[in-house]
């Protein structure tokens, strides 16, 4: 939330409070200047309290929020890494096997495409597209 709206949600609670608490101050004391005196008073130094305690409490919200996403990013992040790094790693144990399957080097191509053109892996697109060219290469000339 920002401090404009925060502004103005202190002055329409304020409104609300001031209102409510001349109506106590006038039943408590019978005099409408007393009761008017004592609650625009109050109300005042609670608006200074209750604007920065909602700024305070808006500030570490909004920070622990963007903590707790940076964390699971980067926890994707190294997730993602290492699942591409295990395909890469696959992809090159199955061109040292001397027995070829297609089915299988057709579906790591298809991956490699898939990968290569989906947009939430965009900044890992030299690796792929490096990877994709060692595993072609590394199993060219062999048996379709």
């Amino acid at each position: 939330m920002n401090w404009k709206t925060t502004l103005i949600k202190s002055l329409v609670y304020r409104v609300i409070t001031i209102t409510l608490g001349l109506l106590t101050a006038f039943i408590i004391t019978g005099d409408f200047e007393t009761a008017l005196g004592l609650s625009l008073i109050t109300e005042s130094i609670q608006s200074l309290n209750y604007f920065g305690f909602e700024s305070l409490w808006g500030y570490f919200y909004e920070k622990r929020i963007r903590e707790d996403i940076k964390k699971e990013f980067r926890k994707r992040e190294i997730d993602l890494k290492v699942s591409i790094e295990m395909i890469i790693d696959i992809t090159k144990g199955f061109s040292e096997v001397d027995t070829f399957n297609p089915k299988i080097y057709n579906s790591l191509i298809n991956f490699f495409d898939s990968s290569i053109t989906n947009r939430n892996l965009k900044d890992f697109n030299s690796e792929l597209i490096e990877a994709k060219k060692n595993f072609v290469a590394l199993n060219q000339g062999r048996d379709f």
